[in-house]
């Protein structure tokens, strides 16, 4: 059985779904249909990474990425993890995202 740590960061999916660390390991989450991200920093601030076409799991972070982004990352050794965006029209951006930035604390519990 994988042990979890705390809430540390969220997927928000575009058909409103969520997945975080408490629910698995970031290659457990789905690939596809993602707006949004957000995790603690190592400050304990709330960072979100949202209007992307590629999220990438790099040190302990999410980044969000563009194409030269990715390739760069895909470019170095060792396992690589990432998440494809997707663009939706406004009035579900604006569901989505207004559940990633009122579902997390600015500042997490430590």
């Amino acid at each position: 059985m994988t042990e979890h740590r705390a809430l540390d960061w969220r997927i928000y999916y575009d058909n409103g779904a969520i997945f975080s660390n408490t629910d698995g390991a970031p290659e457990d989450a789905p690939s596809g249909g993602v707006m949004c991200i957000a995790w603690y920093d190592d400050d304990n601030r709330r960072r979100l990474a949202h209007e992307s076409d590629y999220y990438r799991f790099e040190d302990g972070r999410w980044y969000g990425s563009d194409l030269f982004g990715l390739w760069d990352y895909l470019s170095r050794p060792g396992l690589k993890i990432v998440k494809f965006g997707r663009m939706v029209g406004d009035l579900q951006y604006r569901a989505v995202m207004g559940t990633a930035m009122n579902d997390l604390p600015v500042e997490g519990a430590l």
